[in-house]
């Protein structure tokens, strides 16, 4: 499809940073005359073929590993691990909605080891601070495996809800599931979007893709607007369009 081709095409010089939005108001600008520059870049499939990858292994480990009952909603929050005074911390933030341990509602948890001690303490950032003790093998367990996985944890978070790109005229959107999304529950789908909007006109691609062992697109909910008009591609279309649009690392290494 010819005028797809050449929306990808703009997509990559955009994206790729091989040239700047303004550069397409410059008189006598061709984009047929122009190559993107594909030497620091990734493309929407390898994003998400990466992620999908490393969250299965992750959740291959998970399943294996002694849990705790922290309480009725659990969410990681982050993985830390550095030193401070010549001590070595390893800390695994969690957020706990009617925590098993606490009257508190809702509580921050830091299963934190010092030194190799497991030294847990919850607070709510406010009034309330509760040194918590847990079975150590089990604390370890949870802190051996985000330490392992904590880039995971980084493209999750990046990956979740939000920008991966944007310059007021084009952008790229990516969600995980929606806002209640939770890593240590599972993950359904994740939906990409590349939009790009003109002075008069509007040109659109959303991908749904499965995550897990059923890792796919999902073809029924996938959309594609083409001049603000929605327009019917078949699979292998979107298939061609999502390995072909390419994005600057620059914006995925932060």
């Amino acid at each position: 499809m010819e005028e797809l081709d050449r929306y990808i095409k703009e997509c990559n010089l955009v994206f790729t940073d091989t040239v700047d939005i303004l550069d397409f108001c410059i008189k006598g600008f061709d984009v047929s005359k122009v190559e993107p520059d594909f030497s620091n870049s990734i493309s929407l499939l390898d994003i998400v073929s990466f992620f999908n990858r490393e969250y299965q292994l992750f959740r291959n480990e998970y399943e294996k590993i002694e849990k705790i009952d922290f309480g009725e909603g659990v969410r990681i929050a982050d993985f830390s691990k550095f030193k401070c005074d010549g001590d070595l911390y390893r800390n695994l933030t969690l957020y706990i909605d009617k925590p098993k341990f606490t009257k508190h509602y809702d509580i921050d948890l830091y299963l934190r080891e010092i030194n190799g001690k497991i030294k847990p303490f919850a607070t709510n950032r406010n009034d309330y601070y509760e040194e918590i003790e847990f079975n150590s093998e089990s604390s370890l367990a949870y802190l051996d495996l985000f330490e392992k996985y904590s880039e995971l944890l980084k493209k999750y978070k990046l990956l979740k809800n939000n920008q991966l790109f944007g310059d007021g005229t084009n952008c790229i959107f990516t969600t995980i599931d929606n806002y209640k999304s939770n890593l240590l529950d599972g993950l359904n789908n994740i939906r990409l979007s590349v939009g790009s909007s003109y002075f008069d006109t509007e040109y659109y691609i959303e991908w749904l893709i499965n995550l897990g062992d059923n890792f796919d697109i999902n073809y029924d909910n996938c959309k594609l607007v083409l001049d603000c008009k929605d327009t019917i591609i078949d699979k292998e279309t979107y298939n061609k369009a999502l390995a072909s649009i390419y994005l600057n690392k620059k914006y995925t290494n932060k």
